[in-house]
């Protein structure tokens, strides 16, 4: 039984895509499938985990992964034509395929198959135990309180006001945010700061 957990808030395409790996791992591999919905408690199991990765989340730490109990696949999904890189990856996710929604069928194909056998010749949680040597992106005290504020609607020059800084220091750090998580338009900036805000990633400073 090989089991798949698969997180994407595009509902049509995560369908579509539980569907595709039925199709790969079933007819190809002669698998029996179970397909699920990623939660907390089926990702410890989970022999193949798809998870919806916004721009700059892929530099994030993922707590629910790194708890994995046995090797398998995460593919990563994401928008846009543009490769991501792999450099800078929390080594919860340093394994990741990703795959854009844009690409064809025939390419996603190709990677999960080459990715799959990695997993199957290499059979190890490599990461395990080691979220002390992992260098997820963070943000400093003061970016954290500009992050919020953004959140909040204002504009750097309000910012500016409410933290006693000069304009050019805050857009400094809007731009050194965006940097660190490679972002490159105001709306991926929002977008990421909202999914940060919800996430149960390790910096409790970021509590509204």
């Amino acid at each position: 039984m090989l089991k798949i957990a698969i997180e994407d808030s595009n509902a049509f395409y995560k369908h579509g895509f539980e569907l595709f790996l039925e199709k790969i791992f079933f007819h190809a591999e002669k698998y029996s499938i179970e397909v699920e919905s990623l939660t907390k408690q089926n990702v410890l199991q989970a022999d193949v985990i798809v998870k919806e990765f916004n721009a700059g989340a892929q530099f994030l730490c993922h707590p629910a992964l790194k708890f994995r109990r046995r090797p398998g696949l995460i593919v990563g999904i994401y928008d846009g034509k543009k490769n991501l890189h792999h450099n800078g990856l929390p080594l919860c996710i340093k394994d990741v395929v990703f795959i854009s929604r844009s690409e064809s069928l025939h390419s996603i194909s190709e990677k999960i198959f080459i990715a799959w056998k990695d997993v199957k010749a290499n059979p190890i949680l490599s990461h395990s135990g080691k979220c002390l040597q992992c260098k997820f992106h963070n943000l400093t005290p003061q970016q954290i309180l500009i992050a919020k504020s953004l959140l909040r609607g204002n504009d750097i020059f309000r910012i500016s006001q409410q933290l006693g800084l000069n304009i050019k220091a805050v857009s400094s750090h809007k731009r050194m945010i965006m940097r660190k998580f490679g972002l490159k338009s105001d709306c991926e900036l929002l977008i990421f700061l909202k999914i940060f805000k919800k996430s149960d990633h390790p910096i409790s400073l970021f509590d509204s």
